[in-house]
């Protein structure tokens, strides 16, 4: 169950990026933005345990910063918009991973989240169902 959880937010993560993050920059000094359409390029490789030798499951990923655009050519990934948005990235794989797990154990999960004048605040509390 925990490694099928830990593939679920890996493949929910990457979409979101895909899909919400991610833009090729090109033009003059890189004024037009364009999703890949295609994808990213992406090598991933998994571990079992830490250097310790401790259980450790966890993933590394290696993100392309090249992506094709309709057009055929390649141009850069907006390297800036992927790193404003690890903290996300993170949080949600955090909130996939977590609930895939809770909710098999039999547990409900809530979600929350809130803007205020200095940010973004919100958490995951782990209810018993039944």
């Amino acid at each position: 169950m925990i490694e099928a959880a830990h593939e679920y937010a890996i493949v929910r993560v990457l979409e979101w990026i895909e899909d919400e993050v991610a833009v090729i920059r090109y033009g003059k000094d890189g004024n037009y933005r364009v999703r890949p359409p295609g994808g990213l390029v992406a090598a991933r490789f998994r571990h079992y345990e830490a250097r310790s030798g401790r259980p450790l499951l966890h993933d590394h990923l290696l993100l392309s910063v090249k992506g094709q655009r309709l057009d055929g050519k390649w141009g850069s990934i907006h390297t800036t918009a992927l790193h404003e948005n690890t903290v996300a990235a993170s949080a949600l794989y955090n909130e996939c991973d977590g609930s895939v797990i809770f909710r098999g154990l039999g547990w409900a999960v809530l979600v929350w989240c809130f803007v205020f004048g200095g940010g973004i605040r919100g958490g995951v509390k782990w209810l018993r169902s039944g």
